[in-house]
C-alpha cells in the first residue's frame, strides 16, 4: 500500500532552504523510491491556525519506506537545516488508499 510524506511550510531564508533541498533529495529517494506528486508553492490554507505557503508531497511504495526515508540518517542529518530555514513548518506520513 502507497504512503505519502507530506510537508508544508514557509521559506523564510531561501539560502539554507536550498542547501537543505541539496542533502534532502537524495536522501529521501526523490527519483529512485520516491516520487513528487505535488509541489505547490501558493498552497491555500482552508482549516487551522497555522499553515506555510509551501506543500510538498512525496509517494512512497510502501509506509514502511516512507518512514524509513524519513528516518534515515542522512535525512536526519539535513532536516535541522530546514526546520532553520523555515516557519510554520509540519510534516506527516499517511497510509494511501
Amino acid at each position: 500500500m502507497t504512503a505519502y510524506l507530506i510537508v508544508n511550510f514557509d521559506i523564510d531564508d531561501a539560502d539554507t532552504y536550498k542547501e537543505y533541498q541539496k542533502g534532502a533529495v537524495p536522501s529521501l529517494g526523490i527519483g529512485d523510491n520516491a516520487k513528487v506528486v505535488a509541489y505547490d508553492t501558493e498552497t491555500q490554507q482552508v482549516e487551522g491556525e497555522t499553515a506555510g505557503h509551501q506543500t510538498v508531497v512525496l509517494e512512497y511504495p510502501t509506509l514502511e519506506e516512507a518512514r524509513a526515508a524519513y528516518d534515515s540518517e542522512a535525512y536526519q542529518a539535513v532536516l535541522p537545516l530546514r526546520f532553520q530555514a523555515t516557519s510554520k513548518h509540519f510534516g506527516l506520513i499517511v497510509k494511501g488508499a
